[in-house]
């Protein structure tokens, strides 16, 4: 069993780590909410990714996060990444539920 100050240790690496790398995200909730910015590190996922389409197929581009044990960020959440100088409108697809040391979550391209 991990002890708190296990605990304390590992929020700290994994701050460390975010913070390395960080991004200013600013959440878009439902029809009418925006959130303040938050911190996240954003990673590439599961790029390329393909889901039939009836027709045809589509590619997904996916990304991982990581954020602060109080990150407010929900799945359905959305927000925009500027990627290679463009903006993309990222979906939130994936929040993992234990946030005791850090938030993880997964967000795909939605354009």
């Amino acid at each position: 069993m991990l002890s708190a100050d296990d605990l304390t240790q590992m929020a700290s690496d994994l701050a460390a780590v975010r913070d390395d790398n960080d991004v200013s995200i600013v959440i878009r909730r439902g029809t009418s909410t925006t959130l303040a910015a938050q911190t996240f590190r954003v990673a590439s996922g599961n790029s390329g990714g393909r889901a039939d389409s009836g027709t045809g197929q589509e590619s997904r581009d996916t990304v991982v996060m990581l954020g602060a044990s109080t990150a407010n960020i929900q799945i359905d959440d959305r927000f925009t990444l500027t990627v290679n100088g463009g903006p993309v409108l990222m979906r939130v697809t994936w929040v993992r539920p234990d946030r005791r040391v850090a938030t993880m979550a997964k967000a795909e391209a939605v354009e």
